[in-house]
């Protein structure tokens, strides 16, 4: 079939059936252990190659590449700069429970900080950093100013995008 089909509606089937499945619930189980993600990165990336009429020992960067998409690692950070952003910039948007999720440096204290956007808690063991509160305090707080700055949230994704394509974290 997939020789039958153009490389659109391959693209399109990828994007119905099997994007929303990795997209959904990602800011839950995106922060486990790498050995539990294998499974799903090495069955996504066999859709990918079967979609994309690949051979088997085609690079795993160029099947992301070619559908303009993230690996599901840096997807995972993709959707918790998102939500970090929509918290700073629009919280409204963002259940209630979320608006007081993260805490400003400027809150703490007065003097001005460079690196530090957002409070980050003191943890002291590996589990401890793998907290989503801990986590996204981190990630937005290594990101570059004018990428924190930009309040317009269609611009800050794609500037995001092309950030992890580029550089992954």
């Amino acid at each position: 079939m997939r020789y039958k089909l153009p490389d659109c509606c391959l693209h399109n089937i990828y994007f119905a059936f099997v994007h929303p499945y990795i997209l959904y619930g990602l800011e839950v189980y995106g922060n486990t252990y790498a050995s539990y993600w294998n499974k799903l990165i090495i069955l996504n990336n066999k859709r990918l190659r079967n979609l994309q009429k690949k051979v088997h020992t085609s690079c795993n960067e160029s099947l992301y590449l070619q559908y303009n998409i993230l690996p599901p690692a840096q997807l995972f950070n993709y959707q918790l700069l998102n939500l970090v952003h929509k918290m700073v910039y629009s919280p409204h948007l963002l259940p209630c429970i979320f608006w007081y999720y993260f805490t400003p440096t400027s809150s703490i204290h007065r003097y001005e900080s460079r690196y530090r956007k957002l409070y980050l808690t003191h943890v002291t063991t590996l589990f401890g950093q793998r907290i989503l509160r801990f986590k996204c305090s981190h990630l937005w707080n290594i990101l570059a100013n004018d990428l924190t700055n930009n309040n317009a949230s269609q611009c800050f994704c794609e500037k995001l995008k092309l950030l992890l394509i580029c550089e992954p974290m």
